[in-house]
């Protein structure tokens, strides 16, 4: 994701320009392979930044908001922050009182839908008082979609979208792994393709691709079940759908990307090495 919204900027004529500290080899290769810029450090990027915008998997996104807060203290002309990543109200609220005592103007942001492309731009649901100041950037990697002032409702929506459409993909994963326990896969997919050919048809095409993303779901599930507990709301099915991604992200495709998966395996394939 962060790659490919890179390059829209990019190609909107932005100058853009990555931290790559502590990152794999393949987002250092996707970042160059899109010839985007790479700062000396984070510290000269806050300082230079107008835009700067959190894009990372769920578990780091704490850490990294701290550490941007941290370098933009100093900073006399202090950038936007996007904190665009898939984590709790709760945790976005957290980083917007440390934003506040730096001076850091900050939006809160959920993304929906996959990496933009040449013919799609995903919805950027967006919250908080500075909604203005990105408007012009609207339609160049996102489509905007503001939701009001307050800090926590763009990353609310967003863990109700993800708790759809993740969470099913789990249950998927769970109740098939089930039925072929049970000697009944066959039957069962049998009946699906003719009650649910649908639900089926979702099946075959997400679940042999999940292991490639199940690390990054793992976390996202957790931040999920935490934004239900705090409304008071049932989390335990999310916490269970997090114990499946964790199963899919020790299997023995979990090394794959979204670049690398097997276009061949099936559904059966996928799940006989589960």
């Amino acid at each position: 994701m962060g790659a490919a919204v890179a390059a829209a900027y990019k190609a909107s004529g932005h100058c853009v320009v990555t931290d790559l500290a502590g990152r794999s080899e393949m987002s250092v290769r996707r970042a160059t392979e899109r010839g985007i810029e790479v700062a000396d450090d984070l510290k000269s990027l806050v300082r230079d930044a107008d835009i700067i915008f959190s894009i990372v998997p769920p578990d780091r996104a704490l850490s990294v908001s701290e550490r941007i807060v941290k370098r933009a203290g100093k900073v006399q002309d202090k950038p936007l922050f996007v904190e665009a990543n898939a984590i709790a109200p709760q945790r976005i609220r957290q980083v917007s009182r440390i934003c506040r005592k730096a001076g850091l103007p900050l939006l809160d942001g959920g993304i929906v839908g996959g990496p933009p492309t040449e013919g799609t731009r995903p919805r950027l649901y967006l919250s908080g008082d500075s909604t203005g100041d990105l408007a012009p950037l609207d339609g160049q990697a996102f489509e905007h979609k503001v939701l009001g002032v307050e800090i926590g409702q763009a990353s609310m929506l967003k863990m109700f979208y993800a708790g759809l459409t993740k969470g099913l993909n789990a249950l998927l994963v769970n109740q098939l792994l089930a039925a072929k326990k049970a000697g009944l896969f066959d039957a069962y997919v049998e009946e699906l393709a003719c009650s649910q050919a649908e639900l089926l048809q979702h099946a075959e095409r997400v679940v042999p691709r999940m292991p490639a993303d199940s690390a990054r779901c793992e976390p996202e599930m957790r931040e999920i079940a935490a934004t239900l507990a705090d409304l008071d709301l049932p989390a335990g099915f999310h916490r269970a759908a997090e114990r499946i991604m964790a199963r899919l992200a020790t299997s023995q495709f979990a090394h794959e990307t979204r670049e690398t998966v097997d276009p061949s395996r099936t559904l059966r394939g996928t799940l006989h090495n589960l």
